[in-house]
Formats: structure tokens, sequence, C-alpha cells
């Protein structure tokens, strides 16, 4: 299949628009290793003489830039030429795309669902279908994402904004969050280290959205079209919380009301809180397990039948393991540079139940770990 796809694309010139940055630089490898040509274009570049050498461009940039830059490039695209992008916000360009498309350009709009230095694998990529015309562009981005192991959803570009909504109100609602715990003086550790479970549970995307920075996270909340309707029924709602608080009954009825409109909304399946219940409730589980004692450590050498290799120590030595936890780990620039394959790294977090533990286990098992070609990042009792 692979050469299939490197015989249709050997001959194409894709500029990469932002293509130093850490989405762009996924976009550029993906695109080279499909057998595409490709060009970078970074600020002060001439990117209207690599447009007219192209192809087609990936603009990995936000929209407001991308609907800018095809403004101004406008005249130099002809029928054929393939347009893609991997902005968060879309609603800008939907009626730029709906004309391009019209005119025979091929366009198909991307959206990658997580922080680009997260590993791809699993993660809902949306291909924005714009037209007629956008087969050839969405086919490329999906032998692009398909590469990558990435979860693609194919839907028109019009249904996006259920997406920027989404976005909308998790880091407007985190922030709300944590702009509250700042004004009284409550840091995150802190709260955590005090947490019940579903405590605990909320700090989680509260982190993951501090730990995600001001630059991406500001453009959807800044540029989001409906954010004076939203914040407005943000601000309704927060009333209506406040006045049922002051009476038991009303605020029972108020959860109450919550919990049945979202278990089965518009004649959905019964039963989705329950189910989403049972979801967080495992994320409770494993970091209990975690907590307890685990051990944590890293392969560059995944393949079938490596998990087995890496859990006969703890048989043989009679540890009862109470969470088995694995996510693609992130290249280092020291592995990059050493050629390791991005695709066979896992980091793994073993929980192990204490009664099963001691030091002179402890040392055994890390040794032949290491032994395979293991990195050992962490042992012992962990604090989240």
């Amino acid at each position: 299949m692979q050469e299939t796809i490197n015989a249709g694309y050997q001959n194409k010139v894709i500029t990469v628009v932002g293509g130093d940055g850490q989405f762009g630089r996924k976009i550029v490898r993906g695109l080279k290793d499909l057998g595409l040509q490709v060009l970078n274009c970074e600020k002060g570049d001439p990117f209207l003489d690599l447009l007219g050498r192209s192809d087609g461009v990936f603009f990995a940039i936000d929209g407001e830039q991308t609907r800018e830059m095809l403004q101004a490039g406008r005249h130099l695209l002809r029928p054929g030429h393939l347009i893609l992008d991997g902005a968060s916000v879309k609603t800008s360009l939907i009626p730029l795309y709906r004309d391009l498309d019209r005119e025979g350009i091929n366009v198909c709009s991307t959206h990658f669902g997580a922080v680009p230095t997260q590993p791809w694998r699993g993660i809902p990529v949306w291909l924005c279908t714009v037209g007629e015309n956008s087969e050839e562009a969405k086919r490329l981005a999906i032998d692009l994402y398909i590469a990558k192991n990435t979860a693609i959803r194919v839907i028109d570009i019009k249904e996006h904004p259920r997406v920027e909504k989404d976005q909308f109100f998790t880091f407007s609602m985190m922030h709300i969050f944590a702009s509250t715990l700042r004004r009284m003086g409550i840091p995150l550790e802190e709260f955590t280290n005090f947490a019940t479970l579903n405590a605990e549970l909320a700090s989680l995307p509260l982190g993951r959205t501090l730990g995600q920075g001001t630059k991406t996270p500001s453009e959807i909340l800044f540029d989001q079209p409906q954010k004076e309707e939203f914040l407005e029924e943000m601000s309704l709602a927060f009333q209506e919380f406040v006045d049922a608080s002051r009476d038991r009954e009303k605020l029972q009825k108020l959860m109450g009301g919550n919990i049945a409109f979202h278990d089965s909304f518009d004649g959905g399946r019964m039963g989705y809180v329950a189910r989403i219940f049972r979801k967080a409730g495992i994320v409770g589980s494993r970091n209990a397990n975690l907590r307890m004692y685990s051990l944590s450590f890293r392969i560059t050498d995944d393949r079938p039948g490596k998990l087995i290799e890496l859990l006969i120590p703890f048989y043989d030595e009679g540890a009862n393991l109470t969470a088995i936890d694995s996510m693609a780990g992130i290249i280092t620039q020291a592995e990059e540079e050493q050629g390791v394959n991005s695709d066979k790294i896992v980091d793994f977090d073993i929980g192990i139940d204490p009664k099963t533990w001691n030091e002179e286990k402890d040392r055994r098992i890390m040794e032949r770990l290491r032994a395979i070609g293991c990195t050992i990042s962490y042992s012992g009792h962990q604090l989240i």
C-alpha cells in the first residue's frame, strides 16, 4: 500500500505554511513519508512564489492567518489545487472555502483533537469536506492521518462549529475554575492533595487546560463568533445555581433536571450518564492503584509479544499487579538523533500491590527490565 501511495504522490509538491512549528513538523514528516515533495514556508518567506510552484498547500497555522494568506494568493490558485489546514477555529474560513470549491479547488480542512506533542495514536481527527471538489484533498488527508494511527472522523465543515463549541466551554470553564482557586489562594497542588475522587478527576481537565499554555486556547476563546451568547448562557446557569443553592429542595430539583437531560437527550439511549460515571471510575481506580506503589519505565522497541516479555520479571518475583497503564511516548531529541522510530516508543506505569513488594524485589526487577532495554523513570509511592 505504501508503494501505491508513493507512486500517486511522488510528482506532487506541497507547501506547508508553518512547517517549523510543533504541528507543522509532524505534517511535513507525514507528507514526505507519503512521497510528496515538501516546501516549507515561514514568516518572511515568499509565500506567493511558493504557492505558484506548488500543487497544494497545508496551512499549519491558525484560521485567521490562513484566511488572510489564501485571500492574498487566491489569484494563483487553479482548478485541482489542494488546500488543507489544521486550524482549530474554522468559522471564518467556511465562506471562502465554499467559494474555492465552486471554482474547482480541492479543499479539506482538518483538525487534530489534541496538542500536537501528544502521541497521535487513537486521537480523533476531523476531516471537514467543503463541497463536491473535496475528494482529492480528503484522500490526501486520510492517507496522511491514517499513517499516524489516528481516529478519523469525516464531517461536512458546517458541522465543525460543534467541535469549536465544545472547546470553548471546556477552556472557558476550566479557566473560570482556575481563576476561582487563584482568587481564594488555593494552588492546584493543594486542591489535589485534599481531593475526593470526584475532585481529583476534576483536577485532570484543569491541569490539562493549564498545561496547554495560552496560544491555542486564547485563539479558540477569542475567535469564537458566538462567545457573547455562550458567556451569557453560562452566566444565567451560574445564577440559576446560586438561586437553587439557597434551598435544598430546589437544589436537588436542579441537579435531577441536569441528570435527566444528559442521560437521554433527544430520544437517545438511556444510561449515558451511568456509562460516563463508570468510565471516570476506571480512571479513578487506575490512579488509586498506581498511588499505592508503582514502577514507571519506557521502551523504544515495541513489537508483538513485548508486553509478555516485560511482565515476566514481575511474575517470577510474585509481584501482584494492580494496574498496567501504557501510552505512546513522546520522542526526545536524543532519541530522534539515534534514529529511534517514534511509533515504537511506549511509556508504562505498573501498579503493584505493596503487600507483594519489597526493596529486594524492586532492585531485581529493575535490573531485569534494564537488561531488556527499558529506561526506568520512577519507582515508589506516587503523590498524585
